[in-house]
């Protein structure tokens, strides 16, 4: 379970718990199938998390298709 950064933050930056769970999923599953795009937070923390850090700290966006 994600505890840090708080899941309501987390929240807010995707715009709701469904986008939240599939964007969090999606660049977890990039991080662990392409290794070069891996940041500093991927080699200390697991993937969900690092895609978790990357998020709160708007290193990544999601965009709805």
């Amino acid at each position: 379970m994600i505890q840090k950064p708080p899941i309501d933050i987390l929240v807010k930056l995707a715009g709701n718990k469904y986008a939240l769970a599939c964007g969090i999923s999606k660049r977890a599953r990039t991080i662990i199938e392409q290794p070069h795009t891996a940041t500093e937070l991927s080699k200390r923390y697991k993937p969900i998390s690092a895609a978790a850090h990357e998020l709160a700290e708007n290193k990544i966006k999601f965009i709805s298709e």
